[in-house]
């Protein structure tokens, strides 16, 4: 059986197609979430999962034999085709079913593909919670081909439905401007929910780059984590004297803005950018924020009246803290953002970009003042960016020897280590999906901020 079992990981499945994952891995995965869901719900007779997948070609075979395999377990189908990531959880709460799948690797190049899996309400399947049970299963079980008849219906009219409850959470007094807006999709799922959205706008003058739909990316990679990917989107603003841009990653559940001069705005600069209209009418309302953000993120929301909450990073983390606090919204430094959505009783926890962009819009509506002069008093301290190092020695270790270095902070030890002094902080934790250390330092000044930096350099490489 060609299943490599790495690509089991802690928020979801993803590896090289024909090498680490093969149309039977996703045979094999639908029979062994299929028997997930029966454990996780017994009582009930029958269960109905969405399925869909993003633009990659590997994605209609892997799709097919996936369908087959929750077939013969039984499971029944709701089939919403090419979707962004976050209009399939929008699905699973919309449509009050047990669970539901994507097939996508989200920025990851063309020759990968993967599976992100949740269960009713959207709830994420993470490792320890599923992922590694299933891995067990498609490794080790014997799981003969049933060719049952698979029970699909097909939803064409999801996207709609999904914009529709974005529009929902319009406020009323603000009109919004005539602005104008590019947008660099980056060839992924971007751009059909984006596009269907502003279309509710027809006052915006918008621009695409790369909106066609093509799993190779033969533009840039789809990752606007990455500053570099953001170069075109940055230059077509300057071109154009438009008021913003937008970028999102391969499977959109990442957003990333860019301000009229073409400076980009970190995910947690944007959280605490939104914060005053978040908090309006929700003075004391919790917004979680992920331990690499910005000291500015939390005397921000705590300066507007809301309860800031640091969480480790990972979706799935921060989703299930979200429900566990009652929470409204996050925002985590790699551009996810999340929002309580919520059907009658039910609150669903999910990443939400087309409801930042919604705020975005709303907010440079408000205020006859640009983008960049909103976010200038936001920048006030010297921070790094993410910086990744492959290693070869143990991560212990290289923490351990940190920790002995700066023994005088205050350690937090929540997602790798943190620790925080008057004048910096810097974070250093391993990757959950990659073999790399990621560092963060941030200062009161540049100097300082350089002059830490370099200090957790030597120790890291050393």
């Amino acid at each position: 059986m060609h299943t490599n079992p790495s690509i089991f990981k802690a928020y979801d499945i993803r590896g090289i197609y024909g090498t680490d994952l093969t149309d039977e891995t996703a045979y094999r995965l639908g029979r062994a979430y299929g028997q997930f869901l029966r454990q996780e719900y017994p009582r009930q007779s029958e269960l109905t999962v969405i399925v869909s997948r993003d633009m990659r070609e590997s994605g209609l075979d892997l799709e097919s034999q996936l369908k087959q395999g929750l077939a013969d377990e039984g499971i029944k189908i709701i089939n919403i085709g090419i979707s962004s990531t976050p209009m399939m959880y929008y699905s699973v709460l919309e449509y009050g079913v047990d669970g539901g799948i994507i097939i996508t690797a989200s920025h990851n190049p063309a020759e990968y593909n993967g599976f992100k899996l949740v269960k009713h309400n959207a709830i994420p399947i993470s490792g320890d919670k599923g992922i590694y049970q299933m891995r067990d299963i498609v490794m080790h079980n014997t799981l003969e081909a049933q060719n049952f008849p698979i029970l699909e219906t097909i939803k064409e009219d999801t996207l709609q439905d999904y914009i529709q409850n974005v529009l929902s959470y319009r406020s009323k007094e603000i009109e919004i401007k005539p602005l104008k807006v590019v947008v660099d999709t980056a060839n992924g799922m971007g751009y059909p929910a984006i596009k269907a959205f502003l279309d509710n706008f027809p006052q915006l003058e918008v621009s695409y780059l790369y909106p066609e739909l093509d799993g190779n990316f033969p533009n840039h990679e789809a990752n606007p984590l990455k500053e570099e990917t953001l170069l075109d989107l940055q230059n077509k603003i300057r071109e154009l004297g438009a008021d913003f841009g937008i970028a999102g990653d391969g499977d959109f559940d990442r957003v990333s803005f860019v301000d009229n001069t073409g400076k980009t705005i970190r995910p947690d600069i944007a959280t605490a950018l939104l914060a005053q209209m978040l908090l309006t009418g929700r003075e004391g309302s919790k917004i979680l924020y992920d331990l690499r953000s910005s000291n500015i993120t939390p005397e921000e929301i705590t300066r507007q009246g809301g309860v800031a909450i640091q969480t480790r990073v990972g979706h799935s983390f921060i989703k299930a803290q979200m429900r566990e606090e009652k929470a409204f919204f996050a925002g985590e430094f790699s551009g996810h953002f999340y929002l309580d959505v919520m059907k009658g009783s039910e609150h669903a926890y999910f990443e939400n970009p087309l409801f930042v962009i919604l705020k975005i819009l709303e907010l440079l509506s408000e205020n006859e003042i640009s983008l960049n002069a909103l976010t200038k008093d936001l920048f006030i301290y010297a921070h790094s960016g993410e910086i990744n190092f492959e290693i070869d020695r143990p991560k212990d270790k290289i923490l351990d020897e940190i920790k002995q270095e700066f023994s005088q902070g205050k350690l937090n030890e929540l997602d790798g280590i943190r620790i925080d002094y008057p004048e910096f902080w810097f974070s250093v934790r391993a990757s959950n999906t990659e073999p790399v250390l990621r560092l963060i330092v941030e200062a009161k000044t540049e100097a300082q901020m350089e002059e830490i930096k370099l200090r957790l350099i030597s120790i890291i490489t050393r």
